[in-house]
């Protein structure tokens, strides 16, 4: 059944050995096809967000939108979506070179999860991990996305090896790993809204690894309040204590 961006649920478990947990190729049209149908059903949520949006340039596609903003859009027009895709748009030679680019940062990010890992007994709540993340790459939708219930991460990118926001790839990709991990303990138990949401994300990977990418930016989204109530790696340790003091006092 197919999913919403919204709707997450995550299953937890202790990493054992991040040494190569990460998954990456190129993606299938049956997994072209949900980044298409998932970013059609979110349209007006992301346009809200003011997220930049990628989908195929084609009347069905400006149809399946028209359906989705007067709510009759759903899992019947996904077949309609994998036929485009099969018989005019797919060319699996247009991800060749952003996989080429995601596979040279695979030891950095192993590192991160590994680091995560490490901090895991010193931790007051359970980080989420997965024993693998599969990296599927995209030509559609915004610059990534994250589904909390098999530890993937879509990607965009172009058929140059391109990337939205970011030369290295590896930004977006850590980004949803922390998404991931936070989103059924502190997402999802303390109702974080999205913006909120997002900024405790980008302080924990600016914190924790913005010295290994130094180019990570904030987003400018949330309240920069909460900034100074995560500093440093200790407080992302007692994380939920923080947000559920800062949520009671909203």
């Amino acid at each position: 059944m197919l999913l919403s961006l919204l709707v997450l649920v995550s299953i937890s478990c202790r990493p054992q050995d991040a040494s190569n947990r990460l998954s990456i190729g190129i993606p299938t049209i049956e997994q072209e096809a949900t980044s298409i149908w998932r970013t059609i059903n979110d349209i007006e949520f992301l346009e809200e967000q003011g997220y930049q949006i990628s989908l195929p340039e084609h009347e069905l596609i400006d149809s399946l939108i028209a359906k989705s903003r007067d709510g009759t859009f759903g899992n019947k027009d996904f077949g309609s979506i994998q036929q485009l895709l099969s018989e005019s748009i797919f060319d699996p030679q247009d991800y060749k070179a952003a996989l080429e680019k995601v596979k040279a940062q695979r030891t950095l990010i192993n590192g991160f999860i590994q680091q995560l890992a490490v901090d895991t007994p010193n931790r007051k709540w359970e980080f989420t991990f997965f024993e693998r993340y599969e990296i599927v790459l995209t030509l559609y939708g915004t610059g990534g996305s994250y589904d909390p219930d098999n530890g993937t991460v879509t990607l965009f990118t172009t058929p140059e090896g391109a990337f939205k926001n970011y030369e290295n790839p590896a930004n977006t990709i850590t980004h949803e790993i922390v998404h991931m991990g936070i989103e059924q303990p502190i997402v999802q138990k303390y109702q974080l809204p999205h913006a909120l949401k997002e900024r405790v994300v980008d302080r924990f990977v600016y914190v924790l690894f913005g010295e290994q990418l130094p180019n990570y930016k904030m987003q400018p989204m949330g309240n920069e309040q909460i900034d100074d109530l995560l500093k440093q790696r200790e407080d992302f340790w007692r994380l939920g204590a923080i947000m559920e003091q800062y949520m009671a006092q909203k």
